[in-house]
């Protein structure tokens, strides 16, 4: 089995980090690695992957990507493809080096039977997309093409979007099964019989046992709000910070780590309001153990929009898995079975938010954290990687 994913190593991290304007993207690199671990626990699997950076100089600080291999566990050869760092030859010199890689591994290995590919990339779907039909293709879709970012394009942007696209959606034809985050997922996708299998998110059991993290003295008085994710006003951000500045108590504090449009102003905020800390963009690691030392999880994105039925915010996941409890919208991409581990707004005006985070907060210890350990047991037994590599290879053999 090989593997087609948008991921970067652990030991890269740092220094990707300091390359990158725009932060890493800790959610999907998470989410693949998870995943990887649990299928390497039951078929032999090798990795093809391209570094999710942005285009030289603007987003990313490095204009040639070096191609190299590497080795992980009992995967001795994978393959980080380079490229020119430049729009479109940055697109077509991947294409054509994942084409020619696949060719070879396909042709000199002959128990090659499947490829696995992490979202709708156009490169990956371009360069699968006449192998030979004995190969079988399995497409992991985490987002539909036309809500990438939900910032407004114009003029040339618009029209190379559409032309994505367009030859996105061609190349589907290729894919013979489908791993979606939410069951709506199949309609735009234009499925039709082909198989498919609802994997709305995925947490490693390597976090089976948390680290146990002693909060801090200074602390153990404070009720501790933490919001880790973008910071764009379309995910409800200006909602959070209205609403909690509205609670009167002393008692409370609300950390926000992540980096977007609303950093100004979270800056600015938190110099007037000291209950306000804005930690930046943080890596994996540090994001966990701000979880642990927060009292409640909070995502104050709504369910406007259509999107929101092809969606299942990452950062829920890994919010449940941290044990702690967890506060956000009932979101339309969001199974019923969540609706035990998970505590909802009630509304989307500043009112209701603010009513809701007082309402949590004001619970007594015992019960919050029993509703968060509960929460966690919940996606550790029926959402951890072993299990749900198992959903998906089950689909492939059937």
């Amino acid at each position: 089995m090989i593997f087609l994913g948008c991921l970067f190593r652990k030991e890269e991290e740092e220094l990707i980090n300091k390359l990158s304007n725009n932060g890493l993207q800790n959610a999907a690199n998470t989410f693949q690695w998870s995943l990887l671990n649990g299928l390497n626990q039951m078929t032999p699997i090798n990795i093809i992957n391209v570094l999710p950076v942005g285009t030289y100089p603007k987003n990313y600080k490095k204009l040639l990507l070096k191609s190299n291999r590497w080795v992980w566990k009992e995967c001795r050869d994978n393959l980080e493809v380079g490229s020119v760092n430049l729009p479109f030859l940055k697109q077509l010199s991947r294409y054509k080096k994942i084409k020619n890689e696949l060719n070879f591994r396909i042709m000199n290995n002959g128990n090659c039977s499947n490829v696995i590919i992490y979202s709708m990339y156009l490169p990956f779907l371009k360069a699968v997309y006449k192998l030979d039909r004995k190969i079988q293709i399995t497409l992991i879709v985490t987002d539909l093409p036309e809500f990438y970012d939900l910032e407004k394009v114009g003029g040339i942007r618009k029209i190379l979007r559409k032309i994505n696209n367009y030859f996105v959606y061609k190349y589907l034809a290729r894919i013979d099964h489908f791993v979606l985050l939410t069951e709506q997922m199949k309609i735009p996708l234009n499925i039709g019989n082909r198989p498919y299998c609802v994997i709305e998110g995925i947490v490693d059991t390597q976090y089976k046992n948390l680290n146990s993290i002693n909060l801090l003295s200074d602390l153990k008085d404070r009720k501790i709000i933490l919001y880790a994710g973008t910071l764009h006003y379309k995910f409800g951000i200006k909602s959070l910070l209205d609403a909690f500045r509205q609670i009167n108590n002393n008692k409370y504090e609300l950390w926000i780590c992540g980096s977007g449009e609303a950093e100004g102003e979270i800056l600015k905020l938190s110099k007037i309001d000291k209950r306000i800390k804005y930690f930046g963009f943080l890596v994996k690691d540090e994001v966990k153990k701000l979880e642990q030392q927060a009292t409640l999880l909070i995502n104050p994105r709504t369910n406007e929009g259509e999107y929101t039925k092809y969606s299942f915010p990452s950062k829920t996941m890994g919010y449940l898995v941290s044990g702690k409890p967890v506060l956000m919208h009932k979101l339309e991409g969001i199974p019923s079975e969540y609706d035990k581990y998970i505590y909802y707004f009630e509304g989307t005006q500043v009112k209701d938010i603010r009513s809701k985070i007082i309402e949590v907060l004001e619970k007594k210890e015992e019960e919050r954290k029993e509703f968060g350990e509960a929460a966690r047991q919940f996606v550790m037994n029926n959402k951890n990687n072993v299990v749900q590599a198992q959903k998906i290879l089950k689909m492939i053999i059937k």
